[in-house]
């Protein structure tokens, strides 16, 4: 329904999105990665929730290690979930 325009809907991703920003600012500036690939309902909605993760990301890092570090969805979609249960059951 964000996609419609619903304001509670939107509401509720923007706050998810600037959580999500939050945690990944301190990620990013601890291990200053290159990039993140996220999964699950981010690569359904990025979006939605990446540009208010990035609005805090570019606000909240470090300078050269928010410039260097891209967030993106997951290629696998839905089949992430698959992959991640039979790596761990192939140990």
């Amino acid at each position: 329904m964000a996609d419609e325009g619903d304001e509670l809907c939107i509401q509720a991703y923007r706050i998810s999105g600037e959580m999500l920003g939050k945690g990944l600012s301190i990620v990013i500036d601890i291990l200053n990665p290159e990039r993140i690939v996220i999964g699950g309902v981010f690569a359904k909605s990025s979006h939605l929730l990446l540009p208010y993760a990035q609005k805090v990301i570019d606000e909240e890092t470090l300078i050269y290690s928010g410039r260097v570090c891209e967030v993106v969805p997951c290629g696998l979609g839905d089949k992430v979930g698959d992959y991640a249960a039979l790596s761990v059951a192939s140990l």
